[in-house]
């Protein structure tokens, strides 16, 4: 069964799919797909056992994929929440001189009352079938007497990237196994010092988001590069405006991120290899992070209270 529309339910493709059943979602890759494949991050050709997590610029549902979305109650009375921002002052240094002063401060403002839908977090992955077929798929998905808005949402992103989706029965093929190799993180350059050989990719992140928000992003990729990290990684894909800093001889990692009203995630293992391999649902929905520091005020202090009990 073949889409070629995005759809606002899925179910109606899926007559020839028992309640119950397995099934997945994907493409049987042509040359018409070679370049899309490799903006999204796959190798060209794309490699069996590459995965990554679509980024969000290929549409609503690529977006709703990689970061969730929100639903405001505008029905409901709003409430005060606050944002981050930048505060200058000129302070008196002594006669006729002032010093230039910054600070990170909380900023409140009135907004209807909203709720946060988590990401999908819905990989491609690069498979193999028995007939020598090189595919993409997505899933596995089960078929149900719910709306099923994951599965629908992945069809519509597949069809957002290759303007067709394939509905797949895994007993239709037998999928040949290859080694893993996920393409969601770049690990930089190890040396002397990671911080400083880092700092001019981190730049770039920085310099990608709205002007107003990159003396806070900064400040906070500033903070933690100054307890000296003994790697770092940057986020492609679907993880793009992440960075991971690790601290393998304390025991654990940071996830921290351009966003500037969200939070920091404490992710306790020291493995690279092993926080690499984490899926987004698997970090931001509590499966893997062991401590979540909100981006207020507060962050500096938890941040330095964080390092001070490692080092107790």
């Amino acid at each position: 069964m073949k889409i070629v529309k995005k759809t606002r339910g899925i179910a109606k493709y899926l007559n020839h799919v028992k309640d119950g059943q397995v099934f997945y979602l994907g493409i049987v890759v042509q040359d018409k797909h070679l370049a899309p494949l490799e903006k999204l991050g796959f190798s060209n050709p794309p490699k069996p056992g590459e995965q990554l997590l679509p980024d969000a610029t290929w549409g609503t549902a690529s977006d709703k994929n990689a970061n969730g979305y929100i639903v405001k109650h505008t029905d409901l009375p709003k409430e005060t929440a606050y944002r981050q921002g930048e505060w200058r002052w000129k302070q008196f240094k002594g006669r006729y001189e002032c010093e230039e002063k910054s600070k990170i401060v909380d900023i409140p403002y009135q907004r209807y009352p909203r709720t946060i839908v988590p990401a999908y977090a819905i990989n491609l992955e690069i498979l193999q079938n028995g007939l020598g077929e090189i595919i993409v798929v997505a899933g596995p998905f089960t078929k149900e007497s719910n709306p099923m808005e994951v599965a629908t949402n992945t069809s519509n992103m597949l069809v957002d990237i290759f303007k067709e989706c394939l509905i797949f029965n895994k007993d239709l093929f037998s999928w040949k196994k290859s080694p893993l190799r996920q393409l969601n993180w770049e690990l930089l350059p190890p040396g002397k010092n990671p911080w400083q050989s880092g700092k001019s990719a981190l730049q770039g992140i920085v310099s990608r988001s709205p002007t107003g928000n990159q003396p806070v992003i900064q400040a906070r990729f500033d903070a933690v590069g100054s307890y000296e990290p003994e790697f770092i990684a940057v986020g492609k894909a679907g993880f793009d405006g992440y960075v991971i800093f690790g601290f393998p001889t304390l025991g654990f990692c940071i996830l921290e991120s351009r966003a500037i009203n969200n939070a920091t995630y404490v992710l306790n293992d020291d493995s690279w290899e092993n926080i690499s391999a984490l899926s987004k649902a698997e970090i931001l929905q509590n499966n893997a992070h062991k401590a979540r520091f909100v981006h207020r005020e507060t962050w500096f202090s938890a941040l330095h209270n964080l390092f001070r009990k490692k080092a107790a």
